[in-house]
């Protein structure tokens, strides 16, 4: 009776296996199954997303029959520089140091 016991239970947990088995088989199926679709879903938008862009794109640019690009020139890579031209001082107050300002250069030219 004991052996029939022993046997009973190494027969229930076969049983047992395989279907515990069968349902983990198919929980990664469908798993596998909702991935595949998520993927191919998610291909599917940004290929329509690029088409869309693309279209958009091909309608921004069409132009009138009469209309015509203009192109633009490059910019130059160097700039002048510009400087604002100096003020002239005031004369007032230019015009007293004058002949000080004349006997120093004289001074300055001759040496």
């Amino acid at each position: 009776m004991n052996w029939l016991k022993v046997g009973a239970i190494v027969i229930g947990g076969i049983i047992v296996f395989f279907i515990v088995d069968s349902v983990v088989h198919v929980l990664l199926g469908l798993l596998t199954a909702i991935a595949f679709v998520a993927i191919v879903a998610g291909g599917a938008y940004v290929a329509y997303k690029i088409v869309g862009a693309r279209r958009r794109r091909q309608v921004r640019s069409r132009r009138e029959p009469g209309e015509r690009r203009v192109r633009r020139e490059a910019e130059p890579t160097t700039r002048e520089l510009v400087v604002p031209p100096e003020m002239p001082r005031p004369v007032a107050a230019h015009h007293e140091n004058v002949e000080d300002e004349l006997a120093r250069l004289k001074r300055e030219m001759g040496s």
